[in-house]
């Protein structure tokens, strides 16, 4: 009979999730994650058998915890152009209260390990493919409403946005200025007129 767990899953990956942002995969060591889990040596490899599943357990942790605050947020919006400001500006106000300068974990993640393991690579890509299509999906939908020009084609638009979205958390790290980072999403945004 399989042992009965006494600890709580997603508090575990909470505290797992935060450390490897913090420190990368690299910089975790197992002792690090038994010290911020809580939990035992044996019990976190019964649970999720070595530190990379762990990690990747994690990052997924990060993506569902991203998505429902993402979709809660423009839940509140009526018009595409709206869902898209509010991506930007909530990303900007994330940026400046980074106050340990931790960045975007899945960037992190991007940045440390893609080139090193095709798991994560696959994460991280359908991740980034996943936020660039719902700027398409909004493209369109503001273009059909009126709210969104039309003189260029949806695709680019939403490569663009996306890749701004990323350079501006790259930016935010190195220089966490709100001047700056407001100067990038009025201009970046000026693309939808």
């Amino acid at each position: 009979m399989p042992k009965e767990k006494l600890f709580d899953t997603d508090a575990v990956l909470d505290r797992a999730m935060e450390l490897f942002w913090k420190k990368g995969y690299h910089g975790a060591s197992i002792n690090d994650l038994v010290e911020v889990t809580g939990l035992s040596r044996s019990s976190l490899y019964a649970t999720f058998e070595d530190k990379h599943k762990l990690y990747v357990a994690a990052l997924r942790h990060y993506q569902t915890l991203q998505k429902k605050g993402l979709t809660e947020a423009l839940d509140k919006q009526s018009s595409a152009r709206k869902k898209i400001e509010v991506i930007f500006r909530a990303y900007l106000e994330a940026i400046l209260h980074d106050a340990h300068g931790k960045g975007c974990f899945m960037i992190n993640t991007a940045t440390e390990m893609t080139n090193q393991n095709k798991e994560l690579a696959k994460i991280v890509g359908s991740d980034f493919e996943g936020m660039e299509e719902l700027m398409f999906s909004l493209i369109k939908q503001g273009q059909s409403e009126g709210t969104i020009s039309k003189k260029q084609k949806p695709k680019n638009l939403a490569r663009y946005l996306f890749s701004s979205y990323l350079g501006m958390r790259l930016t935010g790290q190195a220089k966490p200025d709100r001047a700056t980072l407001e100067d990038i999403v009025k201009l970046t945004l000026s693309v939808l007129d």
